[in-house]
């Protein structure tokens, strides 16, 4: 979808959010983990059409909010992210 197409339809009615927060923009992925919360930004894009959301966590070394962990190490200490 990053391309203006959307992965699922193919339609061309794609938006990105575009948020100026001090989180970035998009969305944020919130981690509890060790009793605080890691926030890390997003990207999220939106097909009109069908409805398909897609959320990428931008590739930041650390959690803009908290110990300033990794995604990965947030992650897998997270009580509220299940591995599938």
């Amino acid at each position: 979808m990053k391309n203006g197409t959307c992965s699922k339809c193919g339609s061309t009615q794609v938006y990105k959010s575009v948020n100026t927060s001090w989180s970035g923009d998009g969305i944020t992925v919130k981690v509890l983990g060790d009793k605080v919360t890691e926030v890390f930004p997003t990207e999220a894009y939106l097909c009109l059409d069908c409805r398909n959301l897609e959320i990428y966590v931008e590739e930041t070394a650390a959690a803009l909010f908290g110990k300033g962990k990794s995604l990965t190490e947030s992650i897998q200490a997270s009580d509220n992210w299940k591995k599938i």
